[in-house]
């Protein structure tokens, strides 16, 4: 197959994925669509050197991170990861905030309670970087833990402590959301 072809086909199936990725690590639609271009032409450019034996999708995402690392830079503006402090790099009282619950976050549950994809996504929004990117590439983008260790460049038990205490957060925030549309529904009057 022609390289070009083969790239804008495996290019393609990941599209959505790279768009999500690129609003997570951005939270902005413009610096997303400026990302995700980037993304694209850099490993258009380095795609000769991709190994097929590896994740096209993995090998996407790290080239994502790295030209955000990079463009933070350039920016003068510290990597997300550098902006909490504390244990993991998050303030010392959001980690002493997040209820430490036993059972993993369920998708089941979450359907149980008709949340939509979309207020799933808000609430990993609101997350903090360092949680909110694991937590997106586990439970949106379905990535293995060892490729997300290669994704963030770290090791995978610093994944499995960032995204079970992402989700631990991220459940705190879907816990009722029944009462939350209510409360907003009753504020817009609707």
């Amino acid at each position: 197959m022609d390289p070009k072809a083969e790239f804008h086909e495996l290019a393609c199936k990941n599209l959505d994925s790279m768009y999500s990725y690129a609003q997570v690590l951005t939270r902005n639609g413009s610096e997303a669509d400026d990302l995700l271009q980037e993304t694209l032409l850099r490993a258009f450019r380095a795609f000769g050197s991709f190994k097929r034996e590896l994740s096209f999708k993995v090998w996407l995402f790290r080239i994502m991170k790295n030209g955000h690392i990079d463009r933070e830079r350039r920016l003068r503006i510290r990597p997300v990861e550098e902006e909490w402090k504390g244990e993991e790099g998050l303030p010392k009282d959001l980690t002493k905030a997040v209820a430490l619950y036993p059972v993993p976050l369920n998708p089941e549950e979450i359907l149980l309670r008709r949340l939509t994809v979309e207020e799933v996504r808000e609430a990993i929004r609101r997350l903090p970087p360092v949680w909110r990117e694991v937590v997106q590439l586990r439970e949106m983008e379905g990535l293995a833990y060892r490729e997300i260790a290669e994704v963030i460049d770290k090791p995978i038990g610093t994944v499995m402590s960032r995204l079970y205490r992402g989700r631990n957060l991220l459940r705190s925030f879907l816990q009722d959301p029944l009462s939350e549309r209510l409360k907003s529904r009753s504020i817009h009057g609707l």
